[in-house]
């Protein structure tokens, strides 16, 4: 939608959406006018940018190939999932575990219309493996969990993994992520694990400082948060090595990278123990 195509109805397109944005970013074409006046403003504070959104989907995939491969896990909640793409978690559980039922959640409309138009494909050909997409707001943790589309979908009696990749921080303090993080964590059983990606002033507070300022003239929430309150959302669970760590220096494949702070995001990928 690079070319401003007509947007479903109840898409304004003249306002920024995070989703969007990241597609943007990412050399998608489902994006409008203001989502890449917004996405320029911030690359010019933070040129890099684009890797950053990059490392953040590498960092996605890295953490569903453990929690699918080493950890077992068969059943994943994608929080903040974004328009569809190479990459996301459909994409990866699809090559590394076709049998896993995967439940994405986005408040922008233009998801559930690109998961609507490719429903025929979020299917595998079994039918063991099934992705769904509900609309759904990280600040209703409750309404999320008891969404028919959840509970038709993941058994929740058994482990889940949450992914809350790039998302955490359109949330403001004032509404509490915290809590709403918890809310989800004390739903899941023993066994489940949890990703989490956010964004920090602790690599370079200018720059970090400049892109707050552009998001506030796009009226956009975006909080930076430093590390202890990062941290703060993994609640009591067990971090797994390497711990909570810069994005590119979580379990990096090939080549560790030169300069793992180059991408100014926390990561790290905790464990509900017994």
């Amino acid at each position: 939608m690079t070319n401003d195509q007509p947007a479903p109805s109840q898409i304004d397109t003249r306002l920024p959406h995070s989703a969007r944005m990241y597609d943007y970013w990412l050399g998608g074409s489902s994006n409008f006018a203001a989502d890449r006046a917004l996405g320029q403003a911030f690359e010019q504070a933070i040129p890099s940018i684009r890797t950053m959104a990059m490392e953040n989907r590498r960092f996605l995939g890295r953490a569903v190939r453990y929690m699918a491969g080493e950890a077992g896990i068969r059943q994943f909640l994608d929080i903040g999932t974004g328009v569809p793409a190479a990459g996301d978690t459909h994409s990866v559980t699809g090559i590394v575990a076709p049998d896993s039922r995967v439940v994405c959640v986005d408040n922008d409309p233009i998801v559930q219309a690109h998961a609507e138009f490719h429903a025929e494909t979020l299917t595998d050909g079994d039918g063991r493996g099934r992705t769904v997409y509900l609309q759904a707001d990280l600040r209703r943790p409750e309404e999320i969990l008891r969404s028919p589309a959840l509970t038709g979908t993941l058994d929740l009696e058994q482990p889940v993994g949450l992914l809350l990749v790039a998302m955490l921080m359109l949330v403001s303090d004032r509404e509490d992520p915290w809590a709403a993080v918890a809310t989800l964590l004390d739903a899941l059983p023993a066994g489940s694990h949890v990703a989490i990606t956010h964004p920090s002033q602790d690599f370079d507070p200018e720059a970090m400082a400049d892109v707050v300022r552009a998001a506030e003239q796009g009226r956009m929430t975006l909080v930076p948060r430093d590390r202890s309150q990062v941290e703060r959302f993994f609640g009591d669970w067990e971090l797994i090595e390497p711990g909570m760590v810069p994005v590119m220096g979580w379990r990096p494949e090939g080549e560790p990278p030169k300069d793992p702070n180059a991408a100014y995001y926390w990561a790290g990928v905790a464990r509900k123990k017994a």
